[in-house]
């Protein structure tokens, strides 16, 4: 029997985020190693659409098309996480130091945003028939577009957020991404 097509969705259970690593017109394209997005709370994934309208004979609507033009995620987690910045902003991490004076910098510049993947996966499900493991979305070119990645303010946990914009990739899968429903558990890699 087929997998369930609808699901009351609860709790986002993970969340990683993956480097672009190739991206060729007509060919495949790659991404590095996945890192978890660590404390993933939300995610939200909203479309957004093109649209135009052909008029004619006074003013009527002869005809209407529309598309999806590109995705928009947005995220918050419970702990910043340098792996992540990385990912998001481009760069490295440079150690320094020994003992217990290490540190661990991430130079913020000016370079152009790189390109990522995002994952994340809903285990918490509920079905009318058919149970289902998990529910998992992939946007395979994503750019960040905003967030607050680093915040403070007394008395409270602080949360990360970003947001980016989900476009089609180059390369041979020419799709944004996919929501997958399994009945088989899944890991996001």
């Amino acid at each position: 029997m087929a997998a369930a097509t609808s699901a009351i969705t609860f709790d986002v259970a993970d969340c990683k985020v993956s480097p672009l690593t190739a991206d060729p017109t007509g060919g495949t394209t790659t991404w590095g190693t996945a890192v978890d997005v660590p404390g993933i709370t939300e995610v939200s994934l909203e479309p957004n659409f093109i649209t135009n309208e052909l008029k004619g004979d006074g003013g009527a609507v002869l005809s209407k098309k529309g598309r999806i033009d590109r995705l928009n995620f947005s995220s918050t987690y419970g702990e910043l996480s340098q792996d992540v910045l990385v990912v998001l902003l481009g760069g490295s991490v440079a150690s320094s130091g020994t003992g217990s004076s290490e540190v661990g910098t991430l130079n913020l510049t000016d370079a152009s945003l790189p390109y990522f993947k995002v994952q994340f996966l809903i285990t918490d499900l509920e079905t009318g028939s058919d149970a289902l493991a998990g529910v998992h979305v992939t946007l395979q070119k994503c750019q960040l577009t905003g967030g607050s990645l680093v915040s403070g303010s007394t008395d409270t946990f602080n949360q990360p957020t970003f947001t980016a914009e989900a476009i089609k990739p180059k390369g041979a899968a020419t799709q944004f991404g996919s929501i997958v429903f399994s009945e088989a558990a899944v890991t996001l890699s």
